[in-house]
């Protein structure tokens, strides 16, 4: 794989931390988007609430005894061998 691609680079563990948290910290700092931008999406959440309301609870089903254990099976019997 070096030949063609070249050899990926190795990071230590404080490393691989340290730029997961930039990463983490550089989209946290771009900070929350405006309210218009939530709005579309808010319009439909609201659509479901109201479906949801007026579909109501489902019927709860009805409580069933327990199923018997499967039945075991029979145990065959091996053949004898013959005495001579």
């Amino acid at each position: 794989m070096g030949k063609y691609f070249g050899r990926e680079p190795r990071y230590s563990r404080e490393e691989i931390e340290r730029q997961a948290q930039e990463a983490i910290d550089a989209r946290v700092n771009l900070g929350r988007p405006p309210a218009e931008d939530w709005q579309p999406l808010q319009v439909r959440l609201d659509d479901i609430d109201h479906a949801i309301v007026a579909r109501g609870l489902p019927e709860p089903e009805p409580l069933r005894a327990p199923a018997a254990p499967p039945a075991r099976p029979a145990r065959l019997r091996r053949p004898v061998p013959a005495a001579d």
